[in-house]
């Protein structure tokens, strides 16, 4: 066991800092297992060294345009959702809407997504599924919240606020201007 005596000394960040970092270094081989163990098990890790041709990047996927079975762009891939065995179970789809304005998430099986590739080799993604069903379709409604989602919730209440407090301070601004006309004496020639 490794013991650091650390003596009351000047109290300040770096001195602070200096001290964690070192700790930290010192005792770092302690929490971590060998990299070739799993943590619950002991049982080996066998690590994955290349992506097999069948498989796809989420980060490739994310963004990339489906096409409907004329060709015709019908939406582009906004999320993944993953089932407990990690399986992709269902792709969420922004349709609608001009430039992200009035777009909405359409969530459709995985499987119901076909890739093949373009005279070229590029990916294409298709879903036999019309621009208007899509547009017609519930939006998916989804449990978790990222932390984009709970950014962007704080930013709405705090311009609800905002725009609730400067109501109420041009409201009061107004009625001293309507006070103040009201007493100030008229100007006699």
């Amino acid at each position: 066991m490794i013991r650091i005596a650390i003596k009351p000394m000047v109290n300040t960040m770096k001195h602070n800092s200096i001290i964690l970092a070192g700790a930290l270094a010192l005792t770092a081989p302690l929490w971590f297992h060998t990299p070739a163990q799993a943590a619950d098990s002991g049982a080996p890790v066998a690590f994955v060294t290349d992506q097999s041709s069948g498989e796809h990047l989420a980060r490739v996927l994310l963004g990339s345009d489906v096409q409907n079975s004329a060709g015709e762009n019908v939406g582009d891939i906004r999320d993944l959702v993953f089932d407990s065995s990690g399986h992709i179970s269902t792709v969420l789809l922004g349709v609608g809407g001009f430039l992200g304005m009035g777009e909405k998430n359409v969530g459709i099986p995985f499987s119901s997504l076909t890739y093949t590739a373009d005279k070229n080799g590029t990916r294409v993604i298709t879903v036999a599924l019309t621009k208007e069903a899509l547009k017609a379709a519930p939006a998916f409604k989804a449990t978790e919240k990222t932390t984009m989602d709970a950014v962007k919730d704080k930013a709405v209440d705090l311009g609800n606020k905002t725009a609730a407090t400067a109501g109420q301070l041009k409201d009061e601004a107004a009625k001293k201007f309507d006070d103040m006309t009201k007493t100030e004496p008229a100007n006699k020639k």
